[in-house]
């Protein structure tokens, strides 16, 4: 699961095609319809990935509309296929686990930028040799999961023409390209943190530019700290929604063993 990252973004095309008698048409049944949207807006959103912010918040009105097409009798009927269920279990578990990681590396990160703003303050050297060495560590497993989200498992399920089938594996599929493109963001600024900050002279000093220099370090952690906490409540969201969705799939699946 540890594959090369690299900056280039691919776009799975869409899986919606096939369409069954499980469900009406996607244009004359609100919660496809919706659903449908929610897809469509979370893929726009992941071609430029702007804001990690509203990324987080895609992916979780995504997750919530999943849940209302859940509700409906047909649509578990639907998923009433045990091989394509199977897929689909795999492929949740894959994202469950990643945004569990995720949130374990932002809390990571958050502490060390934490450390790293208080050796600054006090021109602690060790202190934020130490920080820096975490973070470098919390990079390495952003990484991980970059590559995690273009793993196998996230390949197309054989839909055979259910339609309910086709927009939940479409789901995952949005749900990994997105991801890919909030870890893959976060990356870089863990990087760029580490050797702007590493290149600080922490010593005290009482030249002007050297407090400035400080200064400006304790702005940009600053910031780093505020994105961590928004990115850190939206991860909580996502993961809660995640494995509610897969114990609901294992309910179904399991109905199909009895």
């Amino acid at each position: 699961m540890h594959l090369a990252i690299k900056p280039a973004r691919k776009t799975t095309k869409a899986a919606v095609h096939a369409r069954s008698a499980s469900l009406p048409h996607e244009g004359s049944h609100p919660v496809i319809a919706y659903l449908g949207d929610s897809i469509r807006t979370l893929r726009s959103w992941s071609a430029g990935a702007a804001c990690w912010a509203s990324g987080i918040a895609l992916v979780d009105a995504v997750l919530a509309a999943l849940g209302d097409l859940l509700a409906l009798p047909q649509a578990v009927e639907a998923l009433h296929e045990t091989a394509a269920c199977d897929q689909l279990l795999d492929m949740f578990l894959v994202l469950a686990d990643a945004y569990g990681s995720f949130q374990s590396a932002l809390i990571t990160l958050k502490q060390s930028v934490a450390e790293l703003q208080a050796g600054t303050r006090c021109g602690d050297g060790v202190v934020v040799a130490a920080s820096l060495r975490a973070h470098r560590r919390t990079e390495k497993e952003l990484s991980r999961l970059v590559a995690t989200m273009r793993h196998p498992t996230m390949r197309p399920v054989d839909t055979m023409g259910n339609e309910v089938i086709s927009i939940v594996a479409e789901v995952a599929a949005a749900i990994a390209e997105a991801s890919e493109a909030i870890f893959l963001e976060l990356v870089p600024v863990a990087q760029t943190s580490n050797k702007w900050l590493s290149r600080l002279s922490i010593r005290p000093s009482a030249k002007k530019g050297a407090t400035e220099t400080v200064m400006s370090a304790l702005e940009r952690l600053e910031k780093l700290e505020e994105c961590i906490d928004v990115l850190e409540t939206g991860s909580e969201n996502v993961f809660r929604r995640l494995l509610q969705f897969r114990v609901s799939l294992l309910n179904i699946h399991s109905l199909l063993t009895l």
